[in-house]
């Protein structure tokens, strides 16, 4: 237990200083991060896919009677999905907010279509719940309105908590080190 204890304690420096730096390339550039990511994740899939590729049809140049369909398939399919991720994600990151948007907006009407169904009881205000509505329903405009900016600024509050949350572990650790 103590060199399990010992082991996440010198991973701790390498996972804070990861988590610092991501934290300071979301806040600061995250259109930098976010296309990187999306390279970096195309090019996993296209790599994936060419390895299985190349191993089906090494496996039918060798045996040419054993199917090997599945794997040139896997492998033509996983190529097709990293041109997909690499000329889609973006447009399919900026209609994220938008929906989410959406979906902010219809929970907000029904949160204060209810908070006036329950003005009927005597002991419940409204206010509550109407305040809550109205705020999801301006939250969802803000989405809908500007999707693709309100996405990298969900990035940059991201990347904001990640520095607050590596400042946090820091002053922790050095307290609890002291006691």
């Amino acid at each position: 237990m103590q060199q399990l204890y010992t082991t996440i304690r010198r991973y701790s420096w390498l996972q804070s200083i990861v988590s610092l730096a991501l934290g300071a390339f979301l806040l600061l550039m995250p259109n930098l991060v976010v296309t990187g990511a999306i390279y970096i994740v195309a090019a996993y899939i296209a790599v994936q896919g060419a390895i299985s590729l190349i191993a089906g049809l090494r496996a039918n140049k060798d045996n040419p009677v054993q199917n090997n369909r599945p794997a040139i398939t896997l492998g033509i399919g996983m190529l097709v999905a990293a041109l997909l991720v690499l000329f889609m994600a973006k447009p399919l990151l900026a209609s994220l907010p938008f929906i989410l948007g959406l979906i902010l907006i219809f929970t907000g009407i029904s949160r204060v279509a209810n908070g006036f169904t329950r003005k009927e009881y005597v002991n419940v205000t409204p206010w509550p719940m109407v305040v809550y509505g109205a705020l999801l329903i301006l939250l969802g405009v803000v989405l809908v309105i500007n999707p693709f900016g309100s996405l990298m600024m969900l990035f940059r509050f991201f990347g904001g908590t990640m520095i607050a949350m590596v400042i946090m572990d820091f002053f922790a650790g050095r307290y609890y080190k002291d006691r």
